[in-house]
């Protein structure tokens, strides 16, 4: 298992430098955005992997601080894998199709144009890119943590805590996407969120942080369902 969670690892790497190439050399001007958000979106499978890391050998009282600060930091982080989802919403003001001023009913004409502009379509790919960037960090990350605790814990708790990460996260991801905190305000800022989650819970919040975190479980249970299927061994 650890070297395929390092092959994987050295792909998505790879996939990732392709992505802030083309952003940087080839891509829309107007999505640089998304190498920052790449970076953030690293930033919870690089403390996984340092967990994973302090697991082996023997254990010890700096193993065991190692252990838990990468674990706070993972969870502290992992919503910026999911929330590259919403950058989609960058895509508001492109032109996609528009009605065909020569349409008219049985005249044979197309309903719709396409619009074949590179620009937009440029967004709409380098976005779309980046999410499942992110997205496979969001569960590769996670599947780390999930194991472990599914190992020593059983396969109900193991399912629990991936559930509780997501609800979390959705939250998480409500705050940054609506409200505009990010993660450094919890460092530099931590009493106006503190305030903010006090007097703020309300319909929508609820509304939103449930629809996140159901897409984000959705996305780790599809990838799950596929990892469990290349876990089976198939017999004739």
């Amino acid at each position: 298992m650890d070297k395929k969670i390092n092959t994987v690892t050295i792909i998505l790497v790879l996939l990732s430098l392709v992505l802030v190439c083309w952003l940087v050399f080839g891509g829309p001007f107007d999505t640089f955005y998304l190498i920052w958000n790449l970076i953030l979106a690293w930033a919870p499978m690089v403390f996984a992997l340092i967990f994973r890391k302090s697991l082996r050998g023997k254990l010890s009282s700096t193993k065991s601080i190692i252990t838990f600060f990468s674990s706070f930091l993972w969870l502290f982080f992992f919503p910026n894998a999911v929330y590259i989802i919403t950058d989609y919403i960058h895509l508001s003001n492109e032109k996609f199709y528009y009605p065909n001023p020569n349409y008219t009913p049985y005249s044979g004409e197309s309903r719709v144009l396409y619009n074949f502009d590179l620009q937009t379509w440029n967004n709409f790919f380098s976005i779309t890119f980046g999410v499942f960037l992110g997205c496979a960090l969001s569960v590769l990350s996670l599947y780390i943590f999930h194991k472990y605790i599914e190992k020593r814990k059983g396969r109900l708790v193991g399912w629990i805590f991936a559930i509780t990460v997501h609800l979390l996260s959705g939250y998480a991801i409500y705050l940054g996407r609506f409200i505009r905190f990010n993660s450094w305000d919890v460092i530099f800022n931590p009493l106006n969120i503190v305030k903010f989650v006090i007097s703020n819970i309300d319909k929508i919040a609820v509304t939103f942080t449930f629809y996140f975190s159901l897409l984000s479980l959705l996305i780790y249970g599809i990838f799950y369902l596929f990892i469990y299927l290349g876990e089976d061994k198939i017999t004739n």
